[in-house]
């Protein structure tokens, strides 16, 4: 871990980040060996601590002098431990950098004191309910512990399977409560994957699962902080990482349950839980973290994923973009960092540049534009489709271009022109109707875009291309054109495979003539047999029985439409959506 420029900083959160990643380095360095436990702990305890500093705003007495009496410890763990050279030099530098922070903090930070009674002060706010979004509830997070690889593969020496068959031999109410607990586990568990939808289902459907996951969540809290302070509690963060880690083939329901437990907790300690178990995860669980952080309320959240952004691994990079994205919260700093990294994975790229499009116009634009000159096709078509969503004359240019070049066999050229095809059907210019109707006939998966593009012109090419289908036999795909017929001219265009062959030619003409019937004389932009308005993104967006499978396109039309004024998470809480729609609507005149 490097700690360059912290010395001369004026900030204390930087040498606190910094020192802190130091440890929870030497703590992954040591964390398969089975002769470190004291050490391990004592690792532990300083990340704790260095979290509550990174938290309190004022001075943290208590955490300050814990901080030297943990460099000490860890040095006196190091001179018994017999280590290499490499695990020996990093655990000597951690208590180094354990009392520097602790001496440079001393006169740095503001003189009132955190202090122990402030902290159970905490302890008593009142616990408020979790309504269509999760609250950022206060409960006491002990230092993180790591799972070992021995732990994630071991039949019989899992610490979570020994600490829940010790749970069970509990006896009364402890027992009860840890009985509550586990069911309120395998709820989150359950309804964390039940929330996401698949794509033909109402995306209000997700509603009620959501809520029964924040009863669960504020159920577990309640748990933990009973009335009564004679009575006992539950451990929960010790328990689930218990649950978390008794199975031991990746499982999302699990993770989750850990993961975004721990993101509605208000504790920075609690955000350092999640990144080591995002750092020992399996990739198969990364898509339950993304959710996690997605979804939280614990406000570090936000500054946790920019320093995930400094990861080597592109995988935690993309975890920490895709959250970013969705939480609709953007980082400069990291948007120009991973722009400019040398030799990015295209999936981190991807990813960045989504995020750079998100910032103020007059810093993505020379961003994204720097872009264009890519030997990537790949890079310089998401380039231009972000600065489309800008409204920057320069990407819809560029995507016309790619479109209008000999076509290739190349994979990368390929992919290039479906999002090139993509971002000009979701732009809607009318001038673009032959470009768009010569590139589908090349790319026959690419012709249901067709639909979204919206002019009534590409109807007889979309008729050919059911009839085509029909004809083939390839009934998924004419399900798919027949849609983009219908997200034109409104109705209920037929389905070959629910017919014969005369029956669909005879109702595949009656739907024409009633096209027809409602074009106007005008030939505008049309969605579901009405001139195309922004407004109609908003009220399909809105409308209860709108599958799930298209509302992110409808989403990136929107943020299109808006110049990325608008942003909504269509996998996000329901609550939220329903809220940045109504925003959406009431800045939609003005945008228009």
């Amino acid at each position: 871990m490097m700690l360059q420029g912290v010395p001369g900083t004026t900030s204390t959160r930087p040498l606190l980040e910094g020192v802190r990643s130091a440890l929870e380095d030497s703590l992954l360095a040591i964390a398969d060996r089975s002769d470190t436990k004291d050490l391990a702990d004592t690792l532990r305890e300083g990340i704790a601590l260095l979290s509550r500093l990174v938290e309190a705003a004022p001075r943290d007495e208590d955490a300050l002098e814990a901080l030297a009496r943990t460099s000490a410890a860890l040095k006196a763990a190091r001179e018994r431990l017999p280590v290499d050279a490499a695990v020996g030099n990093r655990i000597e530098g951690a208590a180094r950098w354990l009392a520097d922070a602790s001496e440079r903090l001393r006169g740095r930070l503001p003189a009132r004191a955190l202090g122990a009674g402030a902290e159970a002060a905490t302890q008593r706010e009142e616990l408020v309910a979790s309504v269509g979004v999760p609250r950022a509830h206060v409960v006491f997070v002990p230092p993180p512990r790591v799972l070992s690889r021995e732990e994630a593969v071991s039949v019989a020496g899992a610490r979570g399977r020994a600490l829940l068959g010790a749970s069970r031999g509990a006896a009364g109410d402890l027992a009860q409560i840890r009985a509550i607990a586990r069911d309120c586990f395998e709820d989150i568990a359950s309804l964390g994957s039940l929330r996401r939808l698949y794509e033909h289902e109402p995306w209000v459907d997700a509603g009620p699962f959501e809520q029964r996951l924040l009863d669960n969540l504020d159920a577990l809290v309640a748990l933990e902080r009973p009335l009564d302070p004679a009575a006992p509690a539950l451990g929960l963060v010790e328990s689930l990482f218990a649950y978390a880690i008794e199975w031991v083939v990746p499982d999302f329901g699990r993770t989750f349950a850990l993961a975004f437990t721990l993101c509605c907790l208000d504790s920075e300690t609690a955000m350092r839980w999640v990144v080591l178990a995002l750092r020992r995860s399996h990739p198969r669980t990364y898509p339950a973290f993304v959710d996690a952080f997605a979804l939280g309320s614990n406000e570090a959240i936000d500054r946790t994923l920019v320093e995930l952004c400094r990861e080597d691994d592109p995988a935690m990079v993309e975890v920490a973009l895709e959250a970013m994205v969705r939480r609709g919260r953007v980082d400069m700093a990291s948007a120009v960092l991973l722009l400019m990294r040398p030799s990015p994975s295209p999936g981190v790229l991807d990813k960045a540049i989504d995020l750079a499009a998100r910032l103020p116009a007059q810093a993505a634009a020379p961003l994204l534009a720097r872009l264009l000159d890519s030997a990537d096709p790949d890079t310089t078509a998401s380039a231009a489709a972000a600065l489309t969503t800008l409204g920057d004359a320069r990407g819809p240019k560029h995507l016309r271009a790619l479109l209008q070049r000999p076509r290739t066999e190349d994979l990368a050229t390929l992919r290039a022109r479906r999002i090139a095809l993509e971002a000009l059907c979701l732009l809607g210019s009318p001038f673009d109707r032959n470009l768009l109707g010569t590139e589908t006939s090349l790319d026959r998966e690419g012709l249901p875009w067709l639909g979204w593009h919206g002019h009534p012109d590409h109807v007889p090419v979309l008729l050919e291309g059911i009839r085509r289908a029909a004809a083939n036999g390839a009934f998924d795909e004419a399900d798919r054109i027949g849609r983009a017929l219908e997200r034109i001219g409104g109705g209920s265009a037929p389905r070959p495979g629910a017919l014969a062959g005369g029956d669909f030619e005879e109702r595949l003409a009656a739907w024409l003539r009633a096209f027809e019937e409602r074009r106007p004389l005008d030939n505008p932009r049309m969605r579901l047999g009405q001139p195309w308005t922004p407004s109609a993104i908003v009220t399909e967006l809105s409308a209860r029985g709108t599958r799930q499978g298209e509302r992110p396109i409808l989403a990136r039309e929107l943020a299109l439409v808006t110049r990325r004024a608008a942003h909504v998470d269509v996998a996000g809480w329901v609550v939220v959506q329903e809220r940045a729609l109504a925003a959406a609507r009431d800045a939609l005149p003005r945008q228009t």
